[in-house]
């Protein structure tokens, strides 16, 4: 059964849409909080929290700010999140939704998965907060590019000036280069998906592929910055069980080569449990390809093995 419930945001004016899918049974053998991506929103994880929730692992999630439900009503700006320490609000308002199932089911041990911009919200999240859970699934995400310094002071400038102009150019610089390789491509967002039926859905949905306003852009290079730098898991638990999982076939990934420097370096470092599963022909989008199950499934088992 899903639920809906709202918190306030911790930018003090916004409040946080979350949802909630309850199992049958009273008490969860197991919480999975997911943290969605970029331009997308939180019901988007729908077929995996059910089949969780039918499987007695309960699914909690929240439209970060600028996102879903989570802005303003009567002025929404879908890609704008924040005026001050953005980048740091988004993980705290993360810890609020981890709070909110942990006050409810305080014994219920709590895994969370973060997927491509929401990977780096967790990355950062983890450096905090990873005593607090069972384990963590990083999805779609990657290690360090060589842009983000430049870009983030870019992006810092511009969000000083102008925060809550969208900006296309900035867009295209970040993510432009992500269509060549599936050329003839269909759509813009051809890479995120093989599966045809889901890239049509993602451009109809009027909720999903905004471009980000330069606060936005802020925001994101932040979280990758702090998430990529060196060192940056230095605070973390050594023994978290770790899952990172892509397409072998994801730009964001730079085509599996990401996702499997960031598990050499987590092993190189003494992290105990650290799982790496790439999907030969599956693009960024690995929960809405035709193969989703198989990716569940993997999901699923890999929690229920570290319970």
């Amino acid at each position: 059964m899903k639920k809906k419930f709202v918190i306030e945001s911790l930018d003090s004016n916004t409040d946080l849409n979350g949802v909630i899918w309850h199992t049958s049974t009273k008490k969860p053998k197991a919480i999975l909080q997911v943290v969605h991506g970029m331009a997308e929103y939180i019901e988007r994880y729908e077929p995996l929290a059910q089949y969780l929730s039918t499987h007695d692992i309960l699914v909690i999630g929240h439209d970060h700010l600028g996102h879903g439900e989570s802005v303003d009503m009567d002025n929404p700006l879908h890609g704008f999140f924040c005026e001050g320490d953005s980048a740091s609000i988004v993980v705290e308002d993360t810890f609020q939704i981890t709070q909110y199932a942990k006050s409810r089911y305080p014994d219920t041990p709590l895994f969370i998965l973060g997927h491509s911009m929401g990977s780096f919200v967790v990355r950062n999240y983890l450096k905090k907060y990873s005593h607090l859970v069972k384990g963590a699934i990083l999805m779609g995400t990657t290690n360090r590019r060589k842009d983000i310094t430049l870009g983030v002071k870019m992006a810092k400038g511009l969000n000083t000036v102008s925060p809550k102009t969208k900006n296309p150019a900035l867009d295209k610089l970040l993510f432009g280069s992500f269509n060549q390789t599936f050329k003839p491509a269909h759509s813009p967002f051809s890479w995120l998906s093989k599966n045809p039926d889901n890239v049509e859905s993602y451009e109809q949905d009027e909720k999903c592929g905004f471009i980000f306003t330069n606060n936005g852009y802020y925001t994101l290079l932040s979280l990758m910055d702090e998430a990529t730098k060196k060192h940056w898991y230095i605070t973390i638990q050594r023994d978290l069980p770790l899952l990172i999982i892509s397409g072998e076939k994801d730009p964001v990934g730079n085509y599996g080569k990401g996702p499997r420097k960031l598990a050499l370096e987590l092993s190189d470092n003494y992290f105990k449990d650290v799982t790496l599963r790439l999907y030969n022909d599956l693009r960024h989008e690995i929960l809405n390809e035709k193969e989703s199950l198989d990716v569940t499934l993997d999901i699923y088992d890999w929690m229920c093995h570290r319970l």
